[in-house]
């Protein structure tokens, strides 16, 4: 048995070890990494260690410290005393209104800066009594909707290999197509989450909300403090200044903005600083650093590249679209969606050229919104991000929830993107 099947079967024992035993999956791959890394594969320490994912990991403290004072300072509660305000009886309406929120910021330039909305919307839901699974996919999906704008990066990177291999291709279609189906997405996810009860909710309780409302407008809101407006303040300059740094090109990671930013707060309030870094969820840092690690071992091996290979050598155009979608979704669940895009992208162009059987359709569309719709695992620095901002005791069913999604996504994405993308254009050419 060769080194990437015994790879691939110790990554498959990890989640059922994991499921059984109750141990942290992300220690138990991390431990796997080393395992199969330095004792099967033959490589140093320094090798294994080397796709753990600092920058992942950066984002995720930068974003849970800097949003822990925010807490701390009573900031968030400032925020959702106002959003409560302006809601009312529309409380059916939160995750949408977050949803288009998040898409928006995430189309400025990469998708990272939307997750400094993530903490606000996940607070929203706790005071408005959302489910965290509705907002949290709601979130993912603007993440993942706005980052294929034709000015966010990963928009930009289909383009360029697209172009590059002289591919058609239209940036406008690709954003207008993620964007809808990620629109379809949050709306299963409303339906299947409590969105008919918030509706009912609403309804039933519009008389009595609206006199809330009406008594909360006549009564003095409590004032906002000068540390809080200074805690806005930093919220605020996190997506303007990581927005202007990615603009002028500067390589800058937005969890060591927003980890300056933290820094720069405790030591004004030291008390909060210190208060504030218990809120840093480090269990799922954990999660995310061991399993990114395991996969850049089967990264090395080369088990990634030979899926690919395997899919394009299938004789049958259509099922061969099927495979690579399938995979890049499978794959993009635990690796960088912009990394898994560069890779197969460039592996399915012998189908889109002349004569490869599907040059007129949309599979680059519907290979890129498969490998994003499932970012929203917790694997993901996407899912790890609203697991950790969402609260402590309802991160147990968030994680199992986001990752059956997750997992469903994998089948559903690349299954309702070839149906809609590529099968119509076939039938229409035949």
């Amino acid at each position: 048995m060769n080194a990437e099947i015994i790879a691939l079967i110790v990554f498959a024992a990890v989640f059922a070890i994991s499921a059984i035993r109750n141990v942290h999956m992300g220690a138990l791959a991390l431990v796997a990494a080393f395992v199969v890394g330095v004792g099967v594969v033959g490589e140093s320490l320094d090798d294994v260690l080397a796709d753990f994912p600092v920058d992942a990991l950066l984002i995720l403290l930068g974003i849970t410290y800097l949003f822990g004072v925010a807490r701390e300072t009573g900031t968030i509660d400032w925020l959702v005393d106002r959003s409560v305000r302006l809601v009312g009886p529309r409380v059916a309406l939160l995750p949408w209104a977050m949803w288009l929120i998040g898409t928006g910021v995430a189309c400025l330039g990469t998708s990272h800066a939307a997750f400094a909305v993530v903490p606000i919307a996940m607070s929203l839901a706790t005071t408005h009594r959302i489910s965290p699974t509705l907002m949290g996919i709601a979130m993912s999906s603007a993440i993942v909707g706005g980052a294929l704008a034709p000015t966010s990066i990963n928009g930009i990177t289909v383009a360029t290999i697209a172009e590059d291999a002289n591919l058609p291709y239209s940036a406008a279609l690709m954003f207008g197509l993620s964007v809808g189906v990620n629109a379809l997405v949050v709306l299963v996810a409303f339906l299947m989450f409590g969105g008919p009860e918030l509706i009912r909710r609403s309804r039933r309780d519009a008389a009595a909300l609206e006199a809330s409302a009406t008594a909360a407008r006549t009564t003095p809101a409590p004032p906002i403090t000068r540390l809080q407006v200074t805690v806005l303040g930093t919220l605020v300059l996190l997506i303007a200044g990581f927005v202007v740094l990615t603009v002028l090109d500067v390589d800058v990671n937005l969890g060591v903005v927003a980890l300056t930013l933290a820094v720069a707060l405790s030591i004004l309030v030291p008390d909060v600083g210190r208060r504030a870094i218990s809120k840093v969820d480090w269990g799922t840092i954990l999660l995310l650093g061991g399993i990114l690690t395991y996969v850049g071992v089967l990264t090395r091996l080369g088990a990634i590249d030979q899926l690919g290979e395997l899919a394009r050598s299938v004789n049958v155009p259509l099922i061969a679209a099927i495979v690579i979608c399938v995979i890049a979704a499978v794959v993009s669940a635990f690796a960088s969606t912009i990394g898994i895009l560069g890779a197969l992208i460039p592996l399915a162009v012998p189908l889109l050229v002349p004569g490869g059987g599907l040059e007129v359709t949309g599979f680059i569309y519907a290979l890129a919104i498969s490998a994003s719709l499932v970012d929203c695992a917790p694997y993901s620095t996407t899912g790890a991000t609203i697991i950790a901002s969402a609260p402590e005791d309802r991160r147990p069913v968030l994680t199992k929830h986001l990752t059956a999604w997750g997992f469903a996504m994998m089948i559903i994405g690349p299954a309702v993107t070839i149906l809609t993308m590529v099968v119509p254009a076939l039938v229409f050419a035949g």
